[in-house]
């Protein structure tokens, strides 16, 4: 494995910040790269906003957050990338600002140094191919805020050698985060099966079977620590519209853009950012209570039939179609979706309390319905054929 003294980070927007601070935390010295003094400036104000907020906490001492912020080197350029050994890029989802930088990261950057991408869905085996060291070249994607979350994806792309994999897994373990390694595909592993109950949470309230506090409220007391709706808000329906669409063009009908998603974005109902979203905000940000214009989008009259075990369907399935593509370890998937998403209980564990053969009971029931989000994957129909109640 390669030794990892020195860490480069491009781009100190929100994640590029956060990550910074991950890593001075563990007193790695940090290159913090921006495109302007603007930008600079604002991602090491952030910076220091998160190391006081960790002294007000008691979590850090005030020695240790100055010591810690004495790691961090703001540049506009590449002058000291020669002695870098690790590069985590997180520039906008951008493709052509990604070429552009993984090909300058290859002129300026020793040639043993690990080039990582905090990407969230692109393909990594073609940003290998833009930094001209494809064997080098690593997915890294950092949940947000990256100072906090544990986990951190770790993608190979087709040509990544197993010395490169072994070092980011070692140093992302040295973290103090959860590294988990999952095979290259659309999404990766946690926001594709995250796509699949958002989209899910969309359904459910165009058809109005449900309020937008209702599927909140009962999702939280399922099994998760924020609703979907108020997480789209948060995130912004805008942004939750262009993954949609680029999962459903990846995999299918499964993933199907619900009307009502594509309908808010043209309505600028965006969510905090625009102060109405599923529902209303004031200049806080503050929820002040549910969107009624979204009633002209949605059915009326259906309500009072909803489970929150409907959402969690759609997610259990792609835990079993990730499973069947070897997409992660069957021990890592529930791990990574409770640390990526704070569920308290992972989709195999739901199933597992369901029992499969309920599970897919409940799949093909809701399939003669709704179609092909609900189509049983095969290997759960293997597991129910063989007699077993439990993936474990």
């Amino acid at each position: 494995m390669i030794q990892i003294k020195k860490v480069a980070v491009i781009g100190a927007g929100t994640m590029g910040a956060s990550i910074a601070a991950a890593l001075i935390a563990k007193n790695y010295p940090v290159l913090l790269k921006e495109s302007s003094e603007a930008y600079l400036e604002k991602g090491l104000s952030t910076i220091d906003s998160i190391l006081k907020k960790g002294v007000e906490k008691g979590k850090i001492s005030p020695d240790d957050a100055k010591r810690q912020r004495e790691l961090i080197t703001g540049t506009l350029d590449y002058a000291g990338f020669s002695d870098i050994d690790l590069v985590i890029e997180a520039v906008p989802e951008q493709i052509e600002i990604k070429q552009s930088v993984l090909k300058e990261l290859n002129e300026n950057c020793h040639e043993n140094a690990i080039i990582a991408s905090n990407t969230s869905s692109m393909s990594i085996s073609q940003l290998g191919s833009f930094s001209g060291r494809a064997e080098k070249t690593i997915g890294m994607h950092f949940f947000n805020p990256a100072h906090l979350m544990k986990l951190v994806e770790i993608i190979p792309g087709l040509l990544t050698n197993k010395e490169t994999i072994e070092t980011v897994i070692d140093f992302v373990q040295g973290l103090g985060k959860l590294a988990v390694q999952v095979d290259e595909c659309a999404s990766f592993l946690v926001n594709r099966l995250l796509g699949r109950y958002m989209n899910e949470s969309l359904w459910c309230l165009q058809e109005g079977i449900a309020s937008q506090e209702e599927i909140d409220q009962k999702t939280c007391e399922y099994n998760m620590p924020v609703g979907p709706l108020a997480l789209r808000d948060m995130n912004g329906a805008d942004i939750g519209l262009s993954v949609a669409r680029y999962n459903q063009s990846e995999y299918g009908l499964r993933f199907e853009v619900p009307p009502l998603l594509e309908s808010m974005v043209k309505a600028n109902y965006l969510g905090k950012k625009t102060k109405k979203g599923f529902y209303i905000y004031d200049e806080s940000g503050a929820k002040l209570g549910p969107n009624k214009d979204l009633d002209q989008f949605v059915k009326t009259g259906t309500s009072g039939d909803f489970r929150a075990e409907r959402l969690f369907l759609p997610m259990i399935n792609e835990a079993f179609l990730a499973l069947q593509e070897n997409v992660c370890r069957k021990e890592d998937l529930d791990k990574a979706l409770c640390a990526g998403l704070g569920m308290r209980k992972g989709p195999l564990a739901l199933a597992n309390e369901m029992g499969l053969s309920k599970c897919l009971l409940l799949m093909e029931e809701n399939f003669k319905q709704h179609g092909e989000r609900f189509r049983p994957a095969s290997l759960l129909k293997r597991y129910v054929f063989a007699g077993r109640e439990s993936i474990d």
